[in-house]
Parts: C-alpha cells; structure tokens; sequence
C-alpha cells in the first residue's frame, strides 16, 4: 500500500511540474518594440504577472514535497526489531 501511494505521488509531482512550466509560460509576457527613426534604440520589455508566477511556484513546493514523501515512503523499511 505504501509504495503504490508513493508511486501515486511521484505521478501527482511529475504533474505540478507540468502545471508549474505551463503557468510560468503564462505568466511572462515579452514585449518588443521597433526602433524609431529619430534615434531610440529598438528594445524588449518583460513583464510579469504576480499571480500566475506564484501558482508556478507553489506548485513546484508542493512537487518538491510530494518527492520527498514519495521518497519515504518507498524506501521506508520496517525494524526487524519489532
């Protein structure tokens, strides 16, 4: 029981990095702007949104938290002492 659960939670990580990637890609926003004649530099601007960067990024926490359990619980062995 306790690796399928860990097997299902590796799964659920590989998936909150896929969420992660894809509200990150959302969430940048690249702006490019020509050069004017009277001199002015063509440049880019970046912008960002505060929401969808922070989805991205708690889904890459709970991603890391669902290795790490993952991780116990598939090599968690039980004490011969008991």
């Amino acid at each position: 029981m306790s690796r399928a659960v860990a097997a299902f939670e590796a799964v659920g990580a590989v998936v909150a990095v896929i969420v992660a990637v894809v509200c990150w890609n959302v969430g940048v926003d690249v702006y490019r702007y020509a050069a004017v004649p009277d001199g002015a530099p063509a440049y880019t601007s970046t912008q960002y949104s505060g929401s969808w960067i922070t989805i991205a990024t708690v889904c890459v926490v709970v991603a890391g938290l669902l290795v790490v359990d993952a991780v116990r619980r598939w090599s968690w062995v039980r004490s011969h002492t008991r």
